[in-house]
């Protein structure tokens, strides 16, 4: 059949106003594409960064971060075989071209013994020390977008919409600032008064979900004295969110109902 062998041809439909939003995509960094440091990378290796970088997002969501709390994924070669729909040969070629030892450089894999998958690092495909000729704003920008999707896709930003629609503005300053936060470059940040490692505060921040940002946002509704700096509240309470939650529940349900303590 002309245009591939894909028996009964189906008819797709196009896509109509801002439809694609609807659907989920895997998401290659523009920056392979475009930035000539990547221009000898496949288009399997390519693909499979991106089917790497989506894999990453639930390792967040399982909090899977070794004792440096660097994030960590599982990915087989006979992952690749399946999702690239190749052989053997081709898909360890695609992960030897990502690799740091034998490749590019932009993931690394750790052994962990005789028939054990080994664990696999992620880099972030933005170099350590940037050179600011090669990577312009656009790439920056890229990078904060995928951030972004990723905080939006843990925290469940659809379903925000839909039980707190009145809320938006202050759930999008929220993401905005849960981005900006994991973005810095700073060794240390400020909290609530309190120096704190920095990669603790980005753990536990790429860690909040749809529960913390309504219980956060409970609590600014809540509040009944004036905020001076709005950021350095938010920050706190994002920080302080998963230990205080469900004691802050458990005091409303005492206070409501006080018949039920015993």
């Amino acid at each position: 059949m002309k245009g591939g062998n894909y028996g009964e041809k189906m008819t797709f439909n196009y896509f109509y106003g801002t439809e694609a939003d609807l659907f989920s995509f895997y998401r290659i960094p523009k920056a392979l594409f475009t930035d000539s440091y990547f221009k000898d990378l496949s288009s399997d290796a390519k693909i499979l960064y991106g089917l790497m970088l989506d894999r990453m997002s639930l390792s967040i969501k399982n909090q899977w971060f070794d004792d440096k709390n660097r994030a960590y994924i599982y990915f087989s070669i006979e992952d690749i075989m399946e999702l690239l729909n190749c052989g053997r040969n081709k898909a360890i070629k695609s992960m030897r071209e990502l690799d740091d030892e034998t490749g590019i450089g932009l993931i690394e894999k750790r052994r962990q013994g005789f028939g054990k998958v080994n664990v696999i690092y992620v880099k972030t495909f933005m170099p350590e020390k940037t050179d600011e000729k090669r990577f312009d704003s656009d790439n920056r920008s890229e990078d904060y977008q995928a951030y972004e999707n990723l905080v939006k896709e843990t925290i469940d930003y659809e379903s925000l919409e839909v039980t707190h629609h009145d809320d938006m503005r202050q759930v999008d300053e929220i993401v905005n600032l849960i981005v900006e936060t994991v973005m810095c470059k700073n060794d240390k940040i400020l909290i609530a008064s309190n120096w704190y490692p920095a990669s603790l505060v980005k753990k536990k921040f790429l860690m909040l979900t749809y529960s913390h940002i309504e219980y956060v946002l409970h609590c600014m509704s809540g509040n009944t004295t004036k905020v001076k700096n709005i950021k350095k509240y938010l920050l706190a309470a994002l920080f302080n969110a998963p230990s205080t939650m469900n004691g802050y529940y458990q005091a409303e349900v005492n206070h409501d109902m006080p018949g039920l303590v015993r």
